[in-house]
């Protein structure tokens, strides 16, 4: 009577094997609906950020699995995406800026953060290794291990 049972999201009775897979369908049907080459009419600004938009959106969606269902979600789609974006714009959009309008598009009060690391050498590494603590000195004498 030792059954092994498979492990489910708490309170959902779902496996979780499923629920592993149906996020991977969701993450993978949002990336499918961000296409660059779905563009059509497309002016020589939403060229220029078509592909770099869609790289960026495709990361978002493999971050939040909930940012992939919005995006999977709308009727929207990724050319009224790019022509959001470009409403208005000029001479110029910074990349962070670029992203932000995107997001917010399927997304709206969603928040995009920018991390700009220099690197001067290639054997820098990614993350500072974290201070290891202060060796302490043990003190051992014969007489605190024999305590007659």
């Amino acid at each position: 009577m030792n059954e092994i049972k498979e492990k489910s999201a708490v309170g959902s009775g779902i496996p979780a094997t499923d629920i592993e897979k149906t996020s991977t369908e969701i993450i993978n049907h949002a990336i499918e609906k961000i296409n660059p080459k779905s563009i059509k009419n497309a002016n020589r600004y939403m060229e220029v950020v078509a592909e770099p938009v869609a790289k960026a959106l495709h990361g978002f969606c493999r971050q939040s699995e909930e940012f992939a269902r919005a995006i999977v979600e709308t009727d929207r789609t990724f050319q009224e995406c790019l022509e959001t974006i470009m409403k208005e714009v000029r001479d110029a959009l910074s990349d962070i800026d670029t992203y932000q309008r995107a997001v917010e598009f399927y997304f709206p009060g969603a928040k995009v953060e920018f991390k700009m690391t220099i690197r001067m050498s290639e054997w820098e590494t990614e993350e500072p290794e974290p201070e290891k603590p202060a060796k302490k000195n043990i003190d051992l004498s014969l007489d605190s291990l024999l305590d007659w």
